[in-house]
């Protein structure tokens, strides 16, 4: 599907034009008709003669509705510039000419319009001098074709044109990743809210849940139709209306894009490479306001020149771009940028990198990864992506998922994994379960994995090993990642989780087994010596910690040589199992049981028996009956054998 966009100077007979194309009057407003001067947005459609069906955006050529002609033309094939040949080049002809080619519109066809009011000389100066205007842009080389909007002289041979210059556009790329930036918002009774705008990048489905960014609404794709006609499937390039359900009418608006959940994000920082015109006024400086166009997004932001001190005209350079409010771009958009005041287009250029870090001026590594990103290969881009954090600042980089990469990298997945699999060959890359690092980024977060590990053994020798929450959270990763980042390294024999059975959730070096100090060993084997002397009154925790001390009491339960039952009782563990096996044995006996009776069976007291029995609730080895006990569904002898 392709999409054509008219350009040019105010009342040089771009809408009539159209019209005559097409049979289709593309202003729609009343006070349009009545002024007949296109100000908003009109879309019209035909069918070319080589059976191709295209859409047309028609734009208003007033200087004061320059805002939505840059609404309108992010997203054509090709431009039909519309020149009136009585009057020739005009002012909006070359500010539209410059947009054209600041937005890198690479094919056009010029129409010569109104050539009925004038003779064959003066055709042919305009034609010269049309030559002339066009020599150093985009559409250098564009057929040149008088036409005639009344008398229809030469519309055969300008619909033979864009035929043409159709046939020689590539394919638009199609990378799963649809986005459809609005530019225009209505609704309907019975149908509720309907945007349009030109498709990108990917395909629309009806059904489809969907997104509005920069705010995250979310809705669903319930009808879509291309020039009035109702279709299942929307393809790249078409002029497509989609009726959204589950948003209302004013919670949209110009300059919003509609997106699959999830694969396009917002961003108030960008890096881009930026040409200033030749016919600039005066050179942009650094941190000056400007007006950011891109898709129908207007946004002010601020120019940060990265590379030079100031830009002079006809000149380019490497900045960054600080947006008051979110925008959403991806890689490779083109964009206008215009000063508030006086009102004027100075320039544009290409968006490099949609997820910057805020970068220091002048700096070489910064400008080296940019021409890297503009210039390179995919493997290079992809390298470049994994490698973001490290030109942050940050210690080692995470891990991406394939589709993360893809968007970044504004990339085919195909073509993706086919540079990440050539790269893992050269040992460029690590794959890490779904997720993929920069080698030596990898090595990075392996090694501080590790050490986080041994630093905790060497503090706390007596501690089993480090929590697996703890050992995440330090290496700031997600929980998916740090799951396939801990397989990884306990495939290789580097890291070890601790037996269940001993204390779950930790994590330590192979063969790590936690050892007391002589003197402690001394101080451990008289402690539980009371514990076998008084196996049933035995010391309480305040107690164990005034003898031993918590590290040492702590390594003692992680090891299970000593069960804690409640704040304050700890039993032996061979003491404990004997406990609970003698209360089971006595339930499957009697049936029931109070505390007198555990009390009793086992030759405690109550400041013992209590929290005994709470415990073994909450086991479910005994289920509370009002004052007594009887026994629960885990009483039975296999799961006492197993404490």
């Amino acid at each position: 599907m392709s999409c054509i966009g008219t350009a040019g100077h105010v009342d040089h007979g771009k809408s009539t034009l159209v019209q005559a194309l097409t049979g289709i009057d593309p202003d729609r407003l009343v006070e349009e008709k009545e002024r007949g001067m296109t100000i908003d947005l009109g879309f019209a459609w035909l069918k070319l003669p080589g059976g191709r069906e295209v859409s047309i955006v028609d734009v208003p050529g007033h200087e004061n509705f320059i805002k939505n002609m840059l609404a309108g033309v992010g997203g054509i094939d090709a431009a039909l510039l519309v020149i009136a040949a009585d009057e020739g080049i005009m002012p909006q002809t070359r500010e539209h000419l410059a947009i054209l080619d600041m937005l890198r519109v690479p094919r056009g066809v010029v129409a010569l319009a109104k050539c009925d009011l004038v003779d064959d000389e003066w055709l042919e100066l305009v034609r010269e001098e049309v030559e002339e205007a066009l020599r150093p842009t985009t559409l250098a080389g564009s057929r040149i074709i008088p036409v005639s909007a009344y008398t229809r002289q030469g519309l055969p041979e300008l619909l033979a044109a864009l035929d043409e210059v159709l046939d020689e556009a590539r394919e638009r790329q199609n990378i799963a990743r649809p986005r459809l930036p609005i530019d225009r918002i209505f609704s309907l009774p019975g149908f509720g809210t309907i945007v349009t705008g030109t498709l990108l990048d990917g395909n629309f489905k009806i059904g489809q849940e969907v997104e509005i960014l920069p705010q995250g609404l979310k809705a669903r794709i319930r009808g879509l139709q291309m020039h009035k006609q109702q279709i299942e499937n929307a393809r790249p390039g078409s002029r497509v209306a989609i009726n959204l359900a589950g948003i209302a009418r004013t919670e949209a608006r110009r300059g919003n894009v509609v997106a699959l959940p999830g694969q396009v994000r917002s961003t108030h920082l960008l890096d881009a490479r930026i040409h200033l015109l030749a016919d600039a006024a005066r050179p942009l400086q650094h941190n000056t306001q400007v007006d950011f166009y891109s898709g129908s997004q207007e946004i002010p932001a601020r120019v940060r020149l990265l590379d030079c001190s100031e830009l002079q005209p006809g000149q380019s350079a490497w900045v960054q771009l600080r947006l008051s409010s979110p925008a959403v771009v991806v890689r490779r958009d083109r964009f206008i940028l215009r000063i508030p005041s006086p009102s004027s287009t100075i320039g544009g250029g290409e968006v490099i990198d949609v997820l910057p870090g805020y970068h220091r001026r002048f700096q070489q590594p910064i400008l080296q990864n940019l021409r890297r990103l503009e210039q390179g290969l995919p493997e290079e881009l992809i390298m470049a992506a994994l490698d973001r954090r490290s030109l942050a600042g940050a210690k080692f980089q995470g891990g991406y998922e394939l589709p993360d990469i893809a968007r970044q990298c504004n990339l085919a997945m195909d073509v993706t994994l086919q540079a990440l699999e050539s790269l893992l060959l050269a040992r460029s890359v690590r794959r890490v379960g779904m997720f993929w690092f920069a080698q030596h980024s990898w090595e990075v977060l392996s090694e501080e994995a590790v050490r986080l590990v041994s630093e905790q053994h060497r503090l706390y020798p007596l501690r089993s090993g480090l929590s697996k929450e703890e050992w995440r959270a330090r290496l700031h990763l997600s929980p998916k990642l740090a799951a396939e980042v801990f397989a990884v390294l306990h495939a290789e024999g580097r890291l070890e989780p601790v037996v269940e059975g001993e204390a779950g959730g930790l994590v330590r070096l192979p063969q790590f087994v936690p050892r007391f100090a002589p003197e402690q060993q001394q101080q451990v084997e008289q402690l539980l010596r009371r514990f076998r002397e008084n196996p049933y009154t035995p010391p309480t925790r305040s107690e164990v910690e005034q003898l031993v001390g918590a590290e040492v009491l702590n390594a003692l339960i992680e090891q299970g040589r000593l069960v804690k039952l409640g704040e304050g009782i700890l039993f032996a563990r061979e003491v404990y199992r004997e406990a609970v096996t003698q209360l089971a044995a006595y339930l499957k006996e009697h049936g029931k049981m109070t505390v007198a009776e555990a009390r009793d069976v086992l030759g405690t007291t109550r400041k013992y028996i209590l929290p005994l029995l709470e415990h073994m609730d909450g086991l479910r080895i005994t289920l509370r009956r009002g004052d007594e006990r009887i026994a629960g569904p885990a009483a039975g002898s296999q799961y006492v054998e197993r404490l």
